[in-house]
């Protein structure tokens, strides 16, 4: 069985559509739990049209992501537990796809199917089949290649209980928990598709904001949790990975930075890098480097280009 937990904050146009997608999951055996963060709209009435009893509503004052999806976790019981943003949609046999691997690869603590950006239209073909496989989970999100994402992963509740429940904050809490299970045990992954992430709703994954960082551990969460952790990481290979993880994170502050006109800043991160930048990062750190004006001229002229080709090639 699965506990569903779905932080709820002002998504009454969203939510009813999304709810619908777990009802018609293939695998019966589930609990919702919706915990809504002090919504001001109809979004706890929207839910409360389903007459299941299979689905839990729970109601906080606004606390934020972090503290709505520990309360969910929290108030279930099962195994396993999957998370669900509230505009996301599930394809009819997510929860199927995520009870394969996770009988096929009983040790992974830690799974998660591929996905579908979706701007909330017509919904896209999805491909029926894909390959499930052990990932390593740093090294394929260093390379701007995730596994998964938020809703389209889960994870055994006795491994939470071991690396602790998410941090209390807007942005990026659980990507901090993805990191403390990769560390804890194996990570499993499908390629195949069965979650659809809908873009452009002006979310926080929408924002394009720039925190200036003066040290790793400022770069985000994750990368604090995993620069903590680095020392007593004994296998080459995985910290290997992990090195390459920051290295990505700070190189995508650093692209940001410089998208921005924030050179200076920029500048200051070309010195937080353990090995260097790589791919993308490479071109910014190169940018970041010439006269201010003309790094961000040029970042702004490559990412038209970028955008360009991907309208050809569609």
């Amino acid at each position: 069985m699965f506990d569903i937990v779905m932080p709820l904050f002002n998504k009454e146009i969203y939510v009813y559509r999304t709810v619908e997608a777990v009802l018609a999951q293939t695998l019966p055996d589930w609990r919702l739990i919706v915990v809504d963060d002090g919504s001001t709209d109809g979004s706890v009435a929207a839910v409360e049209r389903f007459a299941d009893p299979r689905i839990t509503v729970l109601r906080q004052e606004n606390a934020g992501p972090g503290a709505a999806r520990n309360a969910g976790i929290l108030a279930g019981n099962s195994e396993w537990i999957a998370f669900l943003d509230a505009d996301d949609l599930w394809m009819p046999d997510h929860l199927e796809a995520l009870n394969g691997l996770r009988m096929r690869f009983p040790g992974a603590c830690l799974i998660g199917t591929a996905y579908r950006e979706w701007s909330g239209g017509k919904v896209p073909g999805i491909p029926r089949k894909g390959s499930e496989r052990l990932v390593r989970y740093f090294h394929e999100a260093a390379t701007d290649r995730a596994p998964f994402f938020t809703s389209s992963a889960a994870f055994s509740r006795k491994a939470v209980e071991n690396v602790g429940l998410l941090p209390r904050v807007t942005v990026g809490d659980e990507m901090d928990l993805w990191a403390r299970l990769a560390l804890f045990g194996p990570v499993a992954a499908t390629t195949k598709p069965t979650v659809l992430y809908r873009v452009g709703t002006g979310g926080i994954t929408d924002s394009s904001d720039v925190t200036e960082a003066a040290t790793l551990a400022e770069i985000s969460l994750p990368t604090a949790t995993l620069v903590k952790r680095l020392d007593g990481i004994s296998d080459p290979q995985l910290r290997s990975d992990v090195e390459e993880y920051i290295d990505f994170d700070v190189g995508l502050a650093l692209m940001k930075a410089v998208r921005t006109g924030r050179i200076d800043y920029a500048r200051k991160l070309l010195g937080l890098f353990l090995h260097g930048p790589r791919g993308k990062a490479r071109t910014a750190a190169m940018l970041a480097r010439l006269p201010a004006p003309w790094g961000q001229r040029l970042m702004h002229v490559a990412f038209g280009l970028k955008r360009i080709l991907r309208l050809t090639i569609a």
